[in-house]
């Protein structure tokens, strides 16, 4: 039977949540649509369509999950390619020189630099890392994988495997498309370095994207292991602000050069714009450096050029405004040895930040492990700044950045003695209030105990009659102990301890001979 038409329409419960959260316009229509199909399916068949419970939770629709990993991986690699095209597209447009093909090509080239592969144009050939391209790409890529995790709607609680499947197969669908790009755009060895590189890339931006959609990583790892890797990663973000201090500071110091190096850029408004573009390319680079100076180990700028805080020698460099940012040739003054600290500094955190959450509270033990996170942070720092060398060119500007060996060895030692210094302060410190609170406690169970056993304070206790009665003295004779007689009444209620001076031990009662003068019905 067909609803009445005097009867008031019929509505559907929204179903945008439990709550019943507000819908877009979107779902609206959809709503609505909905409606008017039940409508003509009612006056139809005159059947009426079961209405939904408010109460049943929305379930998103199930989807092409594997097809959408797949085309969002392709789809985040093309996006950072049209990224890099366009930009050369424009510059290109203001200046054109050569053909439009080899913009795309160098486009190319640049979008391989950016996940390590190098950039090669012809004889030139650079092999130092655009860090700064690289971050670009990959929250370019960490963006993409966000969308498809919400469009696809996961559920909390699908099975951990199959998550991770396709999250490794957006990553792996991203890392073929750089490969196959490498191999026909350079050789077997760009494809090979862009390829580890886009692997890389693709484990930070999975990451990312699952924390920025707090899906809980189901997998078990010890909490030793989770602890060290959050003091790690401490430890290396101080180093890092430690280095961006100093790379500021030099620019702030020599900003004079800095205006100087800046107005002589040709090129007019473009030029500068694209002189700036790609210094903030390597400016993630330049911070690597920076902080291998900060632990004493320098870094090289190819034709015998060395730049360290205890001394500094320059040969023939390009001119770009970031250069004025390296010290004056000579000895390195007081400021400049002044951050060797930072490194200390660094070592001592990390220790602290995984000692902080630990059960161990002597100082040998904390300085065992102090010792131990500040070699860790030394050795990644090293592995950090090895992933910042290279070359810009085959001549002058060959092998820059960080030297290794130095690099390893002091910032090793720097780390390393700020974790053991924390280490042993930390273990002092947990290790003198760990015995305040067992004195404390101490003290505070002898009380207990005291009162539990010793003699209870006699204002506002009173005594029962018979015992009063007892304790009085006869004419003539002594003070008696008291006694309990068949006419005394029953005393209730736990013994209170008197001023007897031989008192009676409950726990170790001791038979003693009746005197004279006991009896057990009185005198």
């Amino acid at each position: 039977m067909s609803q009445n038409r005097n009867s008031p329409p019929r509505t559907r419960p929204d179903l945008g949540g439990p709550t019943g959260h507000h819908r877009s316009r979107r779902d609206a229509r959809a709503r609505s649509t909905e409606g008017e199909q039940e409508a003509v399916v009612e006056g139809v068949t005159g059947l009426r369509p079961p209405i939904p419970s408010a109460e049943d939770p929305y379930v998103p629709p199930e989807g092409p999950r594997w097809g959408a990993a797949v085309v969002a991986g392709g789809a985040a690699a093309i996006v950072g390619w049209v990224l890099l095209a366009a930009l050369s597209t424009l510059a290109w447009l203001t200046a054109p020189v050569g053909s439009y093909g080899g913009v795309l090509k160098v486009s190319t080239q640049l979008w391989l630099a950016g996940h390590g592969g190098g950039l090669v144009v012809g004889a030139t050939r650079w092999t130092l890392v655009p860090f700064g391209l690289s971050v670009v790409l990959g929250l370019l890529l960490a963006q993409v994988g966000i969308a498809v995790l919400r469009r696809l709607g996961e559920p909390e609680d699908s099975p951990q495997g199959t998550r991770l499947l396709r999250g490794a197969l957006m990553g792996l669908t991203y890392a073929v498309v750089v490969a196959v790009t490498g191999l026909l755009a350079g050789g077997p060895a760009q494809a090979g370095k862009a390829l580890g590189g886009a692997v890389v890339l693709t484990v930070l931006a999975s990451w990312w994207s699952r924390s920025r959609v707090r899906l809980r990583n189901r997998l078990w790892w010890p909490a030793p292991v989770v602890e060290a890797a959050r003091a790690l990663a401490v430890g290396l973000l101080a180093l890092l602000v430690v280095g961006a201090a100093a790379l500021v500071t030099g620019l702030v110091v020599h900003r004079g050069e800095l205006v100087l190096l800046t107005q002589g850029i040709g090129g007019g408004a473009l030029g500068g714009l694209g002189v700036v573009l790609a210094q903030a390319a390597y400016v993630p680079t330049f911070v690597l450096w920076a902080m291998s100076y900060t632990l004493g180990a320098g870094f090289g700028l190819g034709d015998g050029s060395l730049v360290s805080p205890s001394d500094t020698h320059l040969g023939l460099l390009p001119g770009w405004p970031i250069s004025a940012a390296l010290p004056a040739p000579g000895p390195g003054t007081t400021l400049d040895l002044a951050w060797l600290a930072g490194g200390v500094l660094a070592g001592g955190l990390a220790a602290w930040v995984y000692l902080r959450r630990s059960r161990w509270t002597r100082p040998d033990t904390g300085m065992l492990f102090g010792g131990l996170v500040g070699v860790g942070l030394g050795l990644l720092a090293t592995l950090v700044g090895l992933l910042s060398r290279g070359d810009l060119g085959v001549a002058r500007l060959a092998g820059l950045g960080p030297r290794p060996l130095e690099l390893l060895v002091l910032g090793t030692v720097l780390t390393t003695g700020g974790g053991l210094a924390t280490g042993l302060a930390y273990g002092i410190v947990r290790s003198v209030t760990a015995l305040r609170r067992r004195r404390a406690a101490a003290a505070a169970a002898s009380a207990d105990s005291a009162a539990t056993l010793g003699d209870p304070p006699s204002s506002g206790i009173s005594e029962s009659p018979a015992v009063q009665a007892s304790a009085a003295p006869h004419a003539g004779e002594g003070p008696r102990p008291a006694t309990v007689t068949e006419d005394a009444p029953e005393v209730s209620g736990p013994v209170l301890a008197n001023d007897d001076p031989n008192p009676v031990d409950d726990l170790n009662p001791v038979d003693e001979p009746a005197g004279p003068d006991d009896t057990s019905t009185g005198r």
